[in-house]
């Protein structure tokens, strides 16, 4: 889904807005947090916070999240609802988290998050979005077929996928979420689409506190 790409993004940009400062991040969903483990390697990392609903994945990122004079702090929980978290951060980090909310469970999410956000601090969120003028059934008929042409997903395992996107999937437009951030206090500083993949629009957006 190019997530590594968008990754290797996020990571660039990190470097070049933190250079030596210590990080203290807050992750959103975090699943294993590999790629989290990738993204921050050359970050100053003091402490990673991480929120996920299943326990399995949690103790995957504790794994990976390991490291020596890190702090690390990991909970179990829905992201839509209040977050079990009570320090500040100098960054937030989501990917393919948040496109699980409704649109009102987007704007408490985003509200919450800067309440514990430092002024100026960056949120970079990777996730399927809603390309302009996009519906969700339009949306939902084209994940559709990216999906069904993919060679190694049949039969029961793609069926499972794509009942799962029709059921858990409403992302937003980068628009909406440029609203969305103007409203609780988040603007949007850049975004990039990733164009290799028009069936199934995913972007990392980047927000930073007011």
């Amino acid at each position: 889904m190019g997530h590594q790409q968008l990754m290797q993004i996020t990571a660039q940009k990190l470097q070049q807005h933190f250079a030596n400062e210590a990080v203290h991040l807050l992750g959103l969903g975090c699943g294993d947090a590999s790629l989290t483990a990738k993204m921050t390697r050359e970050l100053s990392l003091a402490s990673y916070t991480a929120v996920d609903l299943v326990e399995s994945v949690l103790a995957m990122a504790r794994q990976n999240m390991t490291r020596p004079d890190l702090e690390i702090h990991f909970f179990q929980s829905n992201i839509f609802e209040p977050l079990p978290v009570k320090s500040s951060y100098n960054l937030v980090f989501s990917s393919f988290a948040i496109h699980h909310g409704s649109l009102e469970e987007k704007q408490a999410l985003f509200s919450e998050i800067r309440k514990r956000a430092e002024p100026g601090c960056p949120f970079f969120m990777i996730d399927a979005i809603r390309l302009e003028d996009q519906s969700r059934d339009q949306y939902l008929e084209s994940v559709s077929q990216y999906f069904k042409g993919i060679s190694v997903l049949e039969g029961d395992w793609q069926n499972f996928v794509l009942e799962h996107v029709n059921q858990f999937d409403f992302p937003e437009s980068v628009e909406q979420f440029r609203e969305i951030g103007e409203q609780t206090q988040w603007q949007l500083m850049d975004h990039h689409i990733l164009e290799e993949l028009p069936d199934y629009p995913v972007a990392l957006m980047s927000f930073q506190a007011k």
